[in-house]
């Protein structure tokens, strides 16, 4: 019986629809959802900016993150793609990792989180700063949340210093390195999120 996944990508993007730009952090992670929906899973975005979350600790603030975070626990693979800021990852995916904080307290108090046994990536966009930082700070509250990471489940790509920078785009589609990131990253969250599929029960036995 084939196997049906769900893929849900969190973009902290900071450019609205109407910017007129392409944001290389969601024309990346479009590149990685096209190669996850060659293996048949479903895949939706979840544009942060679009949204109403507020600055806090908890789930339920009344705003939309009570809804964003279902789409999550629902998920099979979830992808947290961001821009570089100053060094950091945007403020919007700082956000989300704050407000999942009482689902980590949650889980701290009762052995159990519904983030557990869902595999996570990473898509990473810059100009000059550091993307293996930005990917070491997520991939470490990822890890704590429950989250699983599997080998190379990041793909980033950082430009050149200085303008312009309206050419990023088209340099980025041309890059050799990110190109194979997206291919090995899309194969690696696939394989890790369908074997934990496929042998869910047994590893909540274990539990």
């Amino acid at each position: 019986m084939e196997t049906k996944l769900k893929a849900i990508g969190i973009l902290g993007s900071l450019k609205s629809k109407d910017v007129g730009m392409p944001s290389n952090t969601e024309e990346l992670l479009g590149q990685v959802f096209s190669e996850l929906v060659k293996h048949g899973v479903k895949t939706e975005v979840v544009r942060l900016i679009d949204h109403d979350i507020k600055h806090g600790l908890e789930t339920d603030m009344r705003d939309d993150w009570q809804s964003i975070l279902n789409k999550i626990i629902e998920a099979d693979i979830v992808v947290f793609a961001t821009p570089i800021w100053w060094g950091q990852p945007s403020s919007l995916i700082q956000k989300v990792f704050e407000r999942m904080d009482q689902v980590d307290n949650e889980y701290m108090m009762s052995g159990k989180s519904p983030l557990t046994h869902k595999v996570a990536g990473i898509v990473v966009t810059g100009h000059e700063d550091g993307a293996q930082h930005v990917i070491g700070t997520l991939a470490n509250a990822l890890t704590w949340y429950g989250f699983t990471l599997p080998p190379e489940m990041a793909v980033y790509w950082v430009g050149e210093a200085g303008p312009p920078m309206d050419q990023d785009a088209e340099k980025r589609r041309k890059n050799m390195a990110t190109n194979m990131m997206v291919n090995t990253v899309s194969n690696n969250l696939f394989r890790y999120a369908k074997m934990i599929k496929e042998n869910k029960s047994m590893l909540e036995e274990k539990m």
